[in-house]
């Protein structure tokens, strides 16, 4: 074993060791299982060597690419991020990424790791009372005001990096599909953070719609903390928005258009600032691909007759088939382009002006109405008011299981909902209340971050079966 100091960061000494057999394997479980003492450096294995090549040959080889990324030894950030470098990924040099990336994910996870919770019992059932264990570590997890984002972002290097950020795209796949969010939020800074951080990859794109009502701290705070990654903007422009008014919608379409200006993004999803994911970004790039272009919208014809009051007695425009659904979605490109390009589609936003919620009219009539031409939308027949069959949101209505309490018919979820959101197919979860409940958002954190430490590494795999074989991917227009 030949170790080398590369650098010194700002808080630790970065060294690079080369070596074979056990003395490599006793190394490296630094980057799973950091000590105290451990974390004043931080190291790099050379996991490539060969018996013919000698440690001095291997170390000058990694000292260049060292070089090469020599920026990050004057940034506030620990770790080398090469890892959105096609060129070094693909090269001999990529276990360095590779190794680098496996710490900071663990890290990531120590920093979101609920303090004095075990998730995995509340997980399996487990009463919260029986899954508190005794901790001598963290404190008790500490709410965030809105006006403290102002200081926390002064730095944004280093709000990245004690925030839990992952900024790199981690692999190959996620990198080319990147994805495409809507944010319409108007309180609870530290909530609509925790959901950025849960979804957040360099490779994808952020509109975030502040509602113009909100208070000046939110505001301030929501500001600040998009204007730390290049990827994350607030909407130009912002309006008043109101349940069941038509501003819920025009919310959605202002970020769609903004978003629209960038051209990469494969899919488009729309969230609320009380949503959580239930995959993790890889999860999400899986199953859209296994969509193979399909949108998913939700979409009931045989529930119209008791939605009859929403149309206020207005005929549809240009005969369409009437469809109640929901304003989440999880749609493809064409579908998009369709609402901010498409003059017929302009008109039949304009017409939804007139109705009772359109924004649960809006998008299930494009969907619902294949002679439209919007690529991905659905061509079958619904027979049922089965909900179950719309993946892009875990929600429950009315009777539907809750362990909190309900507000407006939606269950606030809690930490009693963590075993049926474990379980569930669904994308996206709504709603939380974090001052209610910080246990059942932290422990779904949680999972997610070692989920997807657990895919990097490869101890995790997901099967999309499922999501193929879904009705509105089957039946598709193409």
């Amino acid at each position: 074993m030949k170790c080398h100091i590369l650098s010194t960061l700002r808080t630790r000494t970065v060294l690079l060791c080369a070596g074979t057999g056990s003395l490599m394997a006793l190394f490296s479980m630094y980057l799973i299982t950091p000590s105290n003492e451990w974390s004043k450096y931080m190291l790099i294995f050379n996991m490539n060597i060969e018996s013919s090549v000698t440690a001095t040959h291997s170390l000058s080889s990694c000292s260049e690419l060292f070089n090469e990324l020599s920026f990050s030894a004057n940034s506030t950030n620990s770790y080398i991020n090469c890892c959105n470098d096609t060129e070094l990924r693909s090269n001999n040099t990529g276990y360095v990424c590779n190794l680098t990336m496996q710490h900071r994910l663990m890290e990531i996870l120590n920093i979101v790791k609920m303090p004095g919770i075990n998730c995995n019992a509340l997980f399996n059932g487990t009463p919260l009372a029986a899954a508190k264990m005794n901790t001598t570590g963290r404190q008790d997890d500490i709410p965030i005001k809105d006006i403290d984002y102002l200081n926390l972002t002064q730095d944004c290097e280093n709000f990245q990096t004690t925030r839990g950020y992952i900024m790199s795209s981690l692999t190959q796949e996620e990198e080319d599909f990147p994805l495409a969010f809507s944010m319409v939020v108007y309180k609870d800074a530290e909530m609509v953070e925790r959901l950025l951080r849960a979804i957040y990859r360099p490779q994808n794109y952020y509109c975030i719609h502040v509602d113009l009502k909100a208070s000046d701290n939110f505001i301030n705070a929501t500001s600040a903390i998009a204007d730390c990654f290049p990827n994350v903007f607030i909407a130009s422009r912002r309006i008043i928005v109101k349940w069941s008014w038509y501003s819920v919608l025009e919310a959605e379409i202002v970020c769609m258009n903004e978003l629209w200006k960038y051209s990469k993004w494969k899919y488009f999803i729309n969230l609320t600032g009380q949503e959580l994911p239930l995959k993790t970004n890889y999860e999400l790039v899986k199953i859209l691909t296994a969509y193979r272009g399909a949108s998913d919208v939700m979409t009931n014809y045989k529930c119209i007759g008791r939605h009859n009051w929403r149309w206020r007695g207005y005929p549809v425009p240009f005969g369409l088939v009437k469809s109640v659904g929901s304003v989440h979605i999880t749609a493809n490109r064409d579908f998009v382009d369709y609402i901010v390009n498409n003059e017929t589609g302009a008109a039949i936003l304009n017409w939804t002006k007139l109705l009772a919620i359109p924004d649960e009219i809006f998008f299930t009539l494009l969907n619902a109405n294949p002679k439209l031409g919007i690529k991905g939308t659905y061509t079958g027949h619904q027979d049922s008011c089965d909900k179950r069959l719309f993946m892009t949101r875990y929600k429950m209505w009315y009777n539907a299981p809750c362990a909190g309490r309900k507000v407006r018919d939606i269950c606030i979820l809690s930490t009693g909902d963590l075993p049926r959101l474990f379980a569930a197919k669904q994308l996206f979860a709504n709603k939380f209340f974090l001052n209610d409940d910080r246990t059942v958002v932290g422990c779904l954190e949680e999972k997610i971050f070692n989920d997807t430490r657990e895919e990097y590494i490869g101890r995790k795999t997901f099967d999309t079966d499922y999501y193929s074989k879904l009705d509105f991917v089957i039946n598709q227009l193409t």
